[in-house]
């Protein structure tokens, strides 16, 4: 892993912040945030993606990862339907 690859996580994360906020992000449960990266996965895996789709998306997915794995270890997520 490259410390460039490592900033333009962190620039997604912060790109995603200002377009999303942090208030929709705080209702979030962890089944949310795996859900909403397994969808960039998804198109990153899709057959018809350009190279450059494929790196968008598994940045977008990172980013995802990264702000639920910090709130998990936070205790700053909201707990699942069924805890």
């Amino acid at each position: 892993m490259t410390e460039a690859t490592l900033l333009e996580i962190k620039a997604e994360i912060a790109r995603a912040d200002v377009m999303w906020g942090t208030e929709f992000d705080d209702k979030n449960t962890l089944n949310d945030w795996i859900a909403y990266a397994n969808i960039y996965l998804g198109q990153a895996a899709n057959m018809k993606a350009s190279q450059t789709e494929q790196y968008t998306n598994l940045l977008k997915a990172a980013g995802l990862i990264v702000n639920a794995a910090t709130r998990v270890k936070s205790g700053n997520i909201q707990a699942r339907h069924y805890d």
